[in-house]
């Protein structure tokens, strides 16, 4: 029986990697990185980590979650999740000064409908969070991480509102203890 399994879980994984968007990230998601690498000038960077998990992957992981013996909330959490896009490119040859994400990037993101929700701006790094709303709903998410070390790229889209409130609840919160705050 684990075989069967195993064999399932490989056969499904080996075809979602075939299906497009999937793998590769969107070609947004490298114009944004190409732009900013450009903006901060002579910054050349590698790529460690670049991926999407895309509609085809969250299937397979959403089946190979029903197969196993996983808790329902995870089965919950993995249905408000549709893509999934990482990138993690290592800083080679960093420059001195203060790091700062181009506000030419937070504005290309504010064209598409993010808003900025976090700013983190400090000499050695810099952190960048937008949301992007659907009638009064959390669509979307983007972080963007900088310092000399590395920079960060990650977008999450699905039902964020009902992802962060069954998190949320599943750890013992209510909405009534936030109004308390």
């Amino acid at each position: 029986m684990k075989k069967k399994i195993i064999s399932i879980i490989l056969i499904l994984s080996i075809t979602a990697l075939l299906l497009p968007g999937c793998v590769f990230v969107s070609r947004d998601f490298r114009m944004t990185r190409n732009d900013i690498i450009k903006e901060l000038g002579d910054v050349e960077v590698e790529t460690e980590v670049q991926l999407q998990i895309g509609p085809g992957l969250l299937s397979a992981g959403k089946l190979a979650v029903s197969i196993a013996d996983v808790d329902d909330d995870v089965r919950g959490l993995l249905k408000e999740i549709r893509n999934v896009q990482v990138g993690v490119y290592k800083v080679v040859n960093s420059r001195d000064g203060k790091i700062k994400i181009p506000a030419k990037i937070s504005r290309k993101l504010e064209k598409k409908g993010y808003e900025p929700m976090v700013r983190v701006k400090q000499r050695d790094e810099a952190v960048l969070v937008m949301t992007k709303m659907r009638r009064n709903r959390l669509e979307a998410l983007y972080v963007i991480a900088l310092d000399r070390e590395e920079l960060v790229l990650v977008e999450v889209q699905g039902r964020l509102g009902k992802l962060i409130e069954k998190a949320i609840r599943d750890h013992g919160f209510n909405k009534g203890e936030f109004g308390k705050i």
